[in-house]
């Protein structure tokens, strides 16, 4: 049986050389320090496995980005990528005191209008985040009229990389 100091030293070498973090082989064996002795020697010999499953958690429990947050960053990679391409933001959301929504439906917002526009491409982009966005039933409405009356195309991007594969997909790219 081994000593808990060198399995300690001994798993964050395996780890080290998996390319492990020193803040995440901390935390990996104090990790392993809770489990029974029988599993550690499984955690030594499976060192390369542990510390896959360990960045593969870590990436799981990072926040997930706000839809702000991704149709910025596709706006800013669109407008690299297709520098002579219009693109245009439908400030449509976000919080308005009654008097304001009301000023600014009699202006021309309207309920459910996609995110963005690309004129030259006659392409309407509704933007969610990758995990928990909901199209509103205003949404579905827009988008059946876009599609159904006036001949455009309409996406749905849930994040970044899902709007430029869908893009791809659509021939665009």
């Amino acid at each position: 049986m081994i000593s808990d100091q060198f399995f300690k030293d001994a798993l964050d070498v395996a780890l080290k050389a998996q390319g492990l973090k020193i803040s995440d082989r901390k935390r990996v064996i104090a990790y392993a320090m809770n489990e029974p002795r029988e599993k550690r020697n499984t955690m030594l010999d499976n060192a390369e496995q542990v510390a896959r499953e360990h960045q593969a958690s870590k990436k799981a429990s990072k926040k997930v980005r706000s839809e702000f947050e991704e149709q910025c960053e596709f706006v800013h990679w669109f407008k690299k990528t297709y520098p002579g391409v219009v693109i245009m933001s439908i400030r449509n959301g976000g919080s308005r005191t009654p008097r304001e929504r009301a000023d600014q439906i009699r202006e021309g917002l309207h309920p459910g209008a996609a995110d963005l526009y690309i004129p030259a491409w006659h392409l309407w982009i509704e933007f969610k985040k990758v995990k928990g966005g909901v199209v509103s039933e205003e949404q579905e409405k827009f988008m059946t009229y876009v599609l159904q009356e006036c001949g455009d195309d309409w996406m749905l991007a849930e994040g970044f990389e899902i709007a430029k594969m869908k893009l791809k997909e659509k021939g665009y790219l």
